[in-house]
């Protein structure tokens, strides 16, 4: 089972992850900012240091002692040490890293005089610390902030999507109409849009549903009052010798109705498999089941095999020439011609016409109304293409079943 997860503490957790990951960069960031620039300022500093050190002395002419905590000045005059450090002595002007040390050395040519002002390493890593620290604690209520904000932001956003889905979970089962969502963001509107795809094709169905349970009951009234008719003259002793046979022929009618209606159930569930068959030996078979006079050409082919249930083929071939027979003149034909193509065809009257509605038949017709429904149903289901033609006084079929599968095992 798919563990339920939260939209919204997605989103929360990577926008807060986002966030937190950019602001560790811009601290990073100005971090290194702010020990370049603290850098350059401590060593301007002992440059300064340096050059007042220098004129103090030459003014004075001597100084004492000058160390101060974290920091010493060296100053050398005429190559005597006049004060001294904790470094080794230094042989080139500017600043530059000694162990535990920054140095800058300054000198005067034409007096002699060098001056060395330090500063220890481990008081300007403290000093950097420090700055980078109070950096990081002004800047993390900002960053507080930034996350609650998003927070805040995420539930807002998802606002309309929650108000939606109780719009969805107050609708009554019986309500298809399509869904309305005004205030979705452009990223969900899909979700309405596909659901109301989905509504109407339910509502289609139903309707379909609907609308055939009523024409099946208005269909097997008529035979079930006649057999039922016929079974009560029989019980009361009044029937002519012909009644049996109407009761037969009444339930013979019901038993008709009733196995095309299974067949188009069959059809509408698509439970069948996908085959293969040969079609030349299904076709055959349908044609000596039904014993109808019906004229095969097969095309000199010996076996055309086609990604298709043999059951499922069987009811399209059946329908189809009971139908040619049922509703046509004669001269009932089936072709088969390669890609494979089969067309059924036979003989009509004047003014026939296919009729492909459930239930829909001819006003002398002695049939369910099915047999056309049930064809396209299926070959559909099959991926079968069906094309229907009158021309020159015949009724057409055309059963169109692609590339076929090779040769069959």
């Amino acid at each position: 089972m798919t563990r339920a997860w939260s939209l919204r503490g997605v989103l929360v957790r990577r926008v807060v992850i986002g966030a937190s990951l950019a602001w560790l960069a811009g601290v990073g960031l100005a971090a290194l900012v702010i020990a370049h620039e603290m850098s350059e300022l401590m060593d301007d500093s002992l440059g300064g240091s340096a050059r007042l050190s220098m004129a103090l002395y030459q003014g004075a002419g001597q100084v004492g002692t000058l160390v101060q905590g974290d920091g010493a000045i060296r100053i050398i005059d005429g190559g005597r040490a006049v004060t001294d450090a904790p470094w080794p002595p230094v042989v080139q002007d500017g600043g530059q890293d000694l162990p535990g040390w920054r140095v800058f050395r300054l000198s005067d040519p034409a007096s002699g005089v060098v001056v060395e002002v330090g500063q220890t390493t481990e008081w300007r890593r403290d000093e950097l610390v420090e700055s980078v620290g109070w950096l990081v604690a002004l800047m993390m209520p900002v960053l507080l902030v930034a996350l609650i904000a998003a927070r805040g932001a995420v539930a807002m956003a998802l606002r309309p999507a929650t108000r939606f889905a109780q719009t969805l979970q107050g609708r009554s089962a019986q309500d298809l109409s399509p869904v309305t969502a005004p205030d979705l963001p452009i990223e969900l509107i899909p979700i309405p849009q596909a659901l109301n795809v989905y509504l109407d094709s339910i509502r289609t169905h139903v309707t379909a549903e609907r609308q055939f349970a009523t024409n099946a009951a208005h269909e097997l009234r008529t035979p079930i009052a006649a057999a039922s008719g016929q079974a009560q003259l029989i019980a009361a002793g009044l029937a002519d010798g012909a009644a049996a046979g109407r009761l037969a022929g009444a339930l013979g009618r019901m038993g008709h109705l009733v196995e095309r209606l299974l067949q188009l159930a069959r059809a509408d569930a698509g439970t069948m498999g996908a085959g293969p068959c040969d079609l030349i030996r299904v076709t055959q078979m349908v044609i000596a089941d039904t014993g109808l006079a019906v004229v095969f050409d097969d095309g000199d082919m010996t076996d055309i095999p086609v990604a298709v249930d043999p059951d499922a083929l069987s009811l399209i071939l059946r329908n189809l020439l009971r139908n040619a027979a049922d509703h046509g003149t004669g001269g009932l034909r089936a072709v088969l011609s390669p890609g494979p193509v089969l067309t059924v065809s036979n003989a009509v009257g004047p003014g026939a016409a296919f009729r492909h509605a459930t239930f829909d038949k001819g006003s002398g017709s002695h049939g369910a109304g099915l047999g056309l429904a049930i064809v396209t149903r299926m070959a559909a289901a099959h991926g079968i293409a069906v094309d229907y033609a009158m021309t020159n006084n015949r009724a057409q079929v055309t059963l169109h079943f692609g590339a076929g599968i090779g040769q069959l095992a």
